[in-house]
C-alpha cells in the first residue's frame, strides 16, 4: 500500500510538472500556443506593448472592444490602445489615457462631449455642464454648453453662477435678461438685502435674484399716475376704492414690484427689515415712500414725486391724486 501511494504521488508530480512546463511555454510563445490552444483573454505573450500583454480571441490577436476589469478597452491586433476615438457597432466612442472607454460629459481637445451614463459608452453629442478640463482657474473646471465654453448665468448646486468663457466669476455686478445681478465671493448670485461698497441693495426674496431698487421708485410713480381719481375707501385696494396703504399695494401689484404688505405698518416694517432705514422728509428722493407716525406706529403713507409733492389716497371724501407733503413724515427708499 505504501509503495502504491509513493508511485501515485510521483505520477501526480510528473503530471503537474508537464502542465507547468506547458503553461510556461505558452507564456513565452503565446502567439503560437494561444492559437493552438484556442485561448481567449488578456494574455501575457512577451510582446513589447503594455507589459507584454495582448488580447486574444479564440487564440487569435483581436481588434475591437472587450470588457475587462469592469470597463471596456479597445484593442488593435491585441494591443490595448489608449487616448483616441473609436468606432464600433455603428457608434463612436473615446478611450482615455488608460485605454478605458469614457462615460458622462468629457472635454476632449477643448470640446465637451456626452457619452451617456448608463454603461453604454457611445457618443450622444456635445456635452454641457461644469466639467474638468485642466484649465488654470477654479481647480480646472469650466462650464460648457453644447460642447463649447459658456458665458452667462447657469444654475448649479442650488443657485446661479456667472461664467465668462466657462470660468466661474466671483464678486461683481452682472447683467442678463434685462436685469442687474450681483455675485458674491463664491460666485453665487445673491438674494435679499446686501450692502455692497457701503450701499444697501435689494435683490428680491423669491428666487429671481435681480436687483429691485435701481428703478422700483420710478416704476411705482409711473404706475401710480395711471390710477388717479380713485375714491377713498377704508380697507379698499381695488380700482373701485382704496385707502392709503391699499393704494400703494394696488400700484405696486400692477407695477410688478415687491409686495410690501397690505397695511401701512406692514409696509414700513418690511422696508426696515430689508435694509431701508427711515430718513427725514428733507432727504426724500422721488420714488421714496413717506410714512406719518412714529416708527412702528405709522398711520399714513404716500409716494413722493419730488418738489414737495406726493401721490396718495388722503382721506374719506377725496380721491387719489397729487397733493402737497404735509407735517414731518419719514422717508424710506423703496425696493
Amino acid at each position: 500500500m505504501t509503495l502504491f501511494k509513493t508511485k501515485t504521488k510521483k505520477a501526480l508530480a510528473l503530471i503537474a510538472a508537464v502542465v507547468a512546463g506547458f503553461t510556461f511555454a505558452m507564456g513565452i510563445d503565446a502567439g503560437h500556443s494561444a492559437s493552438a490552444a484556442g485561448q481567449t483573454g488578456y494574455i501575457h505573450d512577451g510582446s513589447q506593448y503594455n507589459g507584454g500583454y495582448r488580447w486574444y480571441e479564440d487564440g487569435q490577436l483581436f481588434t475591437g472592444f472587450r470588457f475587462y476589469m469592469g470597463t471596456y478597452y479597445w484593442f488593435v491586433d491585441g494591443v490595448r490602445q489608449n487616448a483616441g476615438w473609436r468606432e464600433a457597432w455603428g457608434y463612436k466612442y473615446y478611450t482615455d489615457d488608460s485605454g478605458r472607454a469614457v462615460q458622462g460629459n468629457v472635454v476632449i481637445d477643448g470640446t465637451a462631449y456626452n457619452f451617456g451614463d448608463n454603461g453604454t459608452y457611445y457618443l450622444r453629442g456635445n456635452g454641457s455642464g461644469y466639467l474638468f478640463d485642466g484649465s488654470p482657474a477654479n481647480g480646472g473646471y469650466r462650464w460648457y454648453e453644447n460642447g463649447t465654453v459658456y458665458t452667462g448665468f447657469r444654475y448649479y448646486t442650488g443657485t446661479y453662477y456667472w461664467f465668462v468663457n466657462g470660468v466661474r466669476q466671483n464678486a461683481g455686478w452682472r447683467e442678463a435678461w434685462g436685469h442687474k445681478y450681483y455675485t458674491d465671493e463664491q460666485g453665487r448670485a445673491v438674494q435679499g438685502t446686501r450692502v455692497i461698497d457701503g450701499k444697501s441693495y435689494f435683490f428680491g426674496n423669491d428666487g429671481t435674484y435681480y436687483l429691485r431698487d435701481d428703478d422700483a421708485g420710478s416704476r411705482m410713480i409711473a404706475e401710480a399716475n395711471h390710477w388717479l381719481g380713485i375714491p377713498y375707501l377704508y380697507g379698499g385696494a381695488t380700482q373701485y376704492g382704496v385707502d392709503c396703504s391699499g393704494f400703494v399695494y394696488l400700484v405696486r401689484q400692477h407695477a410688478h414690484l415687491t409686495d410690501l404688505g397690505r397695511t401701512t405698518n406692514a409696509q414700513a416694517a418690511f422696508l426696515r427689515s430689508h435694509g431701508s432705514q427711515p430718513k427725514s422728509a428733507s432727504q426724500a428722493q422721488p420714488g421714496d415712500l413717506l410714512f406719518w407716525g412714529s416708527v412702528g406706529g405709522e398711520y399714513h403713507v404716500g409716494m413722493y414725486i419730488g418738489n414737495g409733492q406726493m401721490i396718495d389716497a388722503p382721506q374719506p371724501g377725496m380721491t387719489t391724486g397729487v397733493h402737497q407733503v404735509w407735517g414731518q413724515p419719514l422717508a424710506y427708499h423703496t425696493i
